[in-house]
């Protein structure tokens, strides 16, 4: 019974304790219950709360994108007032570009008019002055007339500043033969019997000149400020020399018409006869150690070192005259044939544009032009194909040499005058640069700006051909200004008084 009731005791204890692990199991799951129950409550009221806050969050949403549509709109008439400003500042820089544009064209306009005010003023002033100095010109020839040498030489300076200095044309033959008459640089002597026909420099620049007659002489001179020495190299009137050259070597040659050739070495003088015993006219250079002799009919090339004529070049018709252009020389026949001389001698025709006698030739490289002088005293420019471009009228008589120097060209007549002309002119007019007492056989280029001429009468003479250095040696020699009575007279009171002649400076 006991172990009975142990065993009841036993199985009721475990069965109590089996209670109360469910009664535990029981209130662990109530507990899990209510706190699950909890949780809910809890998540409910989160819940709520949490759509209490969407909500709010919608309402501040909705009032933020009602914000934002009205800051939209604000920002678009923002916008719209940004662009209608912005156009405004377009529009109005628009016209403030133009303005200034106006502004600039309208000072531009302004400067122009100025400019062409000044330049009328200018041109007005230049064409005064120029005139002015025309007209003081002419009254410089007339008180040199007259014998009044002082005033003379004051209007003659005077002509040339206000002409020089307005850019006239100090070249104008009034104006140039004041200026030569005043300045008194004309100096001429008689070295020779005969008619000078040909003057040569010596080749070292030296102002050592030789210079031949038709009497027969050859004579060696030199200029410096004055002649200096007259030697007679050879004088013998059975000659009649029409040429000369001077070679590099101090050796002359002498051509003399009669057909014979003087050869003068130092203090020996040998004579060469020629083939034929009249009408040589010429002797020039041709190539290296020869010289081209020219007669009536025949063309001869001269060898120097050997002494003998090398080759003979027979004319289809008598030559009037030699001319060189860019280093070849042309013969030109008196029936208006015309020939290139080749190297070896022979003879190319060219054609011809002048249908008149020539007499003279020249070529200037730099120009690309050649003059042509004729029988009857014209002279006509020819371009590089022989088309005559010009004709320049001035002289009354057979052209006997033309030369080339710049921009003028000087010829010298038969007609006793040695004239320049200025052939960048636009009209040319001949400067009648001397009327000598003969006829006038030659001219020579000297490398100062001055030109030798020989005539019939003997004599040689020295041109001046600068209107500046003219100027500037009466300059030097004037011995008083102009009074005021003069100034007034001559030049007038509204011109502006200058001082003519050269202040002497106090030395310390």
């Amino acid at each position: 019974m006991s172990v009975f009731l142990l065993v009841v005791v036993v199985i009721l204890g475990y069965f109590n304790i089996g209670l109360s692990r469910r009664v535990d199991a029981l209130r662990a799951q109530l507990d899990e219950y209510k706190e699950k129950e909890g949780k809910s409550y809890v998540v409910e009221r989160i819940s709520k709360q949490m759509e209490d806050i969407a909500y709010q969050q919608k309402d501040i949403s909705e009032k933020q994108r009602e914000e934002a549509v009205f800051q939209m709109g604000v920002a678009e008439q923002m916008r719209i007032r940004a662009e209608e400003e912005q156009k405004k500042a377009e529009a109005f820089s628009r016209n403030a570009v133009e303005a200034r544009n106006m502004a600039e064209n309208q000072r531009e306009l302004a400067v122009q008019q100025q400019l062409r005010a000044e330049y009328a003023r200018n041109v007005a002033d230049t064409l005064s002055n120029v005139a002015l100095g025309r007209a003081l010109a002419l009254l410089s020839n007339v008180q040199y007339r007259a014998g009044n040498k002082d005033v003379a030489a004051l209007l003659a300076y005077a002509s040339w500043k206000y002409t020089s200095e307005y850019k006239g044309n100090v070249y104008q033959p009034v104006i140039f033969n004041a200026l030569g008459q005043t300045s008194e640089s004309f100096v001429s002597r008689n070295l020779h019997k005969g008619g000078v026909t040909k003057i040569v420099q010596s080749s070292d620049g030296k102002n050592s000149y030789v210079s031949v007659s038709n009497y027969g002489e050859v004579n060696r001179w030199r200029y410096d400020e004055g002649f200096v020495g007259n030697e007679v190299l050879f004088s013998n009137p059975e000659y009649s020399f029409r040429d000369v050259y001077w070679d590099e070597n101090n050796v002359v040659y002498a051509l003399s018409y009669d057909g014979r050739m003087l050869v003068i070495n130092g203090k020996s003088a040998e004579t060469f006869l020629l083939p034929e015993d009249n009408g040589w006219m010429r002797i020039v250079p041709f190539g290296n150690g020869q010289l081209l002799l020219a007669s009536a009919m025949h063309l001869y090339i001269y060898d120097k070192k050997e002494d003998r004529i090398k080759k003979t070049i027979s004319l289809s018709e008598p030559l009037a005259a030699l001319g060189c252009k860019e280093n070849q020389w042309l013969a030109f026949g008196k029936e208006n044939g015309l020939w290139r001389i080749g190297r070896e001698g022979e003879l190319v025709p060219q054609e011809h544009f002048i249908k008149e006698q020539v007499t003279a030739f020249s070529w200037s490289s730099d120009l690309k032009m050649g003059a042509v002088g004729v029988e009857n005293g014209n002279i006509y420019l020819i371009d590089e194909t022989g088309n005559v471009v010009k004709s320049l009228v001035g002289h009354r008589s057979r052209i006997t040499q033309l030369e080339f120097k710049g921009q003028y060209l000087f010829s010298s007549s038969y007609d006793c005058t040695v004239s320049l002309w200025d052939i960048s002119a636009s009209k040319q007019e001949a400067v009648s640069l001397k009327i000598l007492s003969g006829w006038v056989h030659c001219i020579c280029m000297a490398e100062d700006n001055t030109i030798w001429t020989g005539d019939e009468s003997g004599a040689v003479s020295r041109i001046m051909i600068s209107p500046d250095e003219m100027a500037a040696l009466i300059q030097s020699k004037l011995k008083r200004d102009f009074t005021d009575d003069e100034w007034s007279y001559y030049v007038g009171r509204n011109v502006p008084r200058i001082r003519l002649k050269l202040v002497n400076k106090i030395k310390d």
